[in-house]
């Protein structure tokens, strides 16, 4: 087991302390293949909660599960938690359960090559045991990992049951996450969130981009015919005003 030692006062015993890593100093297993897929995810949720205070959306960071044991943890890449406080994460860097006092609410893993059999084993396993209550996998190839383009489950009885999932005509897949409040839809290997409260798809940053870019650019529109009516109007006023020999 990893420990620093934290040397008290003089005359005093030596005092052991757990240390819990932040990382385990190895690349990211198929890192490139789930790169921009992770990041969308990430980005997406963090800004879609960003006004609540007590939701934490994160990813890629160890789960440490049993206090004492740095051993045993776990590294979703995508997990939401809800009614806690950021300052927990932000002291530790670390997920310490009995810190956080809860294990997160919704985990979402991003099938690759090298992962999915952990993810549909000894992960899906593990998080039931944690009590985490829903449980999503996303499959940007289409099935090829996971066997399924999209699939939600959720906890009953200590044990995760598939969450109905709808197929449309295009191919493509969707779900409701209750935890989320979200409807999740896989469309063309991307992963799309969709508010049903607001009835409108959640954006990218580049989507964002694109749309404050329109709508900058209808406002200049806007603005340019607003001043050509304003240079027409004056110019009209000056004429007739001639006209009378004003």
């Amino acid at each position: 087991m990893a420990v620093k030692n934290a040397a008290l006062s003089a005359g005093t015993s030596t005092k052991t302390e757990v240390f819990y890593p932040e990382t385990d100093d190895m690349p990211l297993p198929d890192g490139f293949y789930q790169h921009s897929h992770f990041w969308e995810i990430i980005s997406i949720l963090n800004y879609f909660f960003r006004l609540r205070d007590d939701v934490v959306v994160a990813g890629d960071i160890f789960i440490y599960y049993v206090e004492g044991d740095p051993r045993l943890r776990v590294a979703p890449d995508c997990f939401v938690v809800f009614g806690v406080s950021r300052e927990s994460f932000e002291r530790n860097n670390t997920y310490l359960v009995w810190d956080v006092g809860k294990a997160p609410d919704f985990v979402f893993e991003i099938g690759s090559p090298s992962t999915a059999s952990n993810d549909l084993g000894d992960k899906r396993e593990l998080y039931a045991s944690l009590g985490i209550g829903e449980y999503w996998r996303f499959d940007p190839s289409g099935g090829d990992h996971y066997g399924e383009p999209l699939v939600g489950e959720t906890l009953v009885d200590g044990e995760y049951r598939e969450l109905e999932m709808v197929r449309g005509v295009d191919g493509s897949v969707r779900g409701h996450s209750a935890t989320l409040g979200l409807e999740l839809h896989w469309e063309e290997g991307r992963l799309r969130f969709y508010d049903p409260v607001e009835g409108r798809w959640l954006e990218n940053m580049d989507e964002t981009g694109m749309r404050a870019e329109t709508a900058e650019a209808q406002a200049e529109s806007e603005r340019v015919a607003r001043v050509s009516a304003e240079e027409r109007m004056a110019e009209m006023e000056a004429e007739i005003r001639r006209l009378r020999g004003e």
